[in-house]
C-alpha cells in the first residue's frame, strides 16, 4: 500500500490532455469499454461534470493526484434524486496499478458523495468479467457482486459479460463505523 500525499481534485479544463493520454493506455483500452471520445467531447464532460452542492448535477469528476502527479480519474454519472443512486467509474495509470492508489482514490469518492449528497442510497459500477484488478477494487470497499450481463457490451471488437456491483449507505457506514 502507498502511504503518499492522495488527492481528489476537481475535473477542470487543463485536465483534458492528461485524461486523453489516461484513456490511450493499454491498461486502459484491455479493459474499459469506453467510446472514443474526442478531445471536445472530453471538454464537454468536463464542462458538465459538477460540485457536490449543485442539486442539479446529473454527474461528478474528480482527477486523481498522487504526491504532485495526475494518476486517474473518479466519477459518478447517471445520478438520479429520484431513485438515489449513481453509478460509479474509475481509471488509473497503468503504471500506478497494484499500489492500492485505486482503492484510496475511490474510497475516497465514496465518502465525499455519502457525506456530500443526502439522497444518495446506492451506488453501482460495472467492470468487465476478466477485470479481476477492478473488481478487487469493488470487493475491498464493501460492494457485493450482483450478477453477470451476459454479452452486454462490444469491447475491443468482441461481445463481453460485465458485471454489476453494488453498494447501499447502511453498507457504507455500517463499514465506516465499524
Amino acid at each position: 500500500m502507498s502511504t503518499g500525499d492522495l488527492r481528489l481534485v476537481p475535473a477542470r479544463p487543463e485536465h483534458v490532455d492528461y485524461w486523453l493520454v489516461l484513456r490511450a493506455e493499454p491498461g486502459a483500452r484491455r479493459y474499459v469499454d469506453t467510446d472514443e471520445d474526442t478531445r471536445e467531447q472530453l471538454l464537454h464532460r468536463i464542462a458538465e461534470a459538477s460540485p457536490l452542492g449543485d442539486t442539479r448535477a446529473k454527474g461528478y469528476r474528480w482527477f486523481v493526484e498522487y504526491d504532485g502527479r495526475l494518476i486517474g480519474t473518479v466519477s459518478a454519472r447517471d445520478v438520479s434524486r429520484m431513485h438515489g443512486r449513481a453509478q460509479l467509474g474509475y481509471m488509473m495509470s497503468e503504471a500506478y496499478h497494484g499500489r492500492g492508489l485505486g482503492t484510496r482514490a475511490v474510497g475516497m469518492m465514496l465518502e465525499r458523495l455519502f457525506t456530500g449528497l443526502p439522497f444518495l442510497q446506492r451506488l453501482w459500477l460495472v467492470t468487465l468479467a476478466e477485470n479481476a484488478g477492478s473488481q478487487g477494487v469493488a470487493r475491498k470497499l464493501g460492494f457485493t457482486f450482483e450478477g453477470t450481463m451476459r454479452g452486454h457490451c462490444v469491447h475491443l471488437g468482441q461481445r463481453r459479460d460485465q458485471q454489476t456491483w453494488g453498494l447501499l449507505r447502511s453498507e457504507w457506514e455500517a463499514r465506516r463505523s465499524g
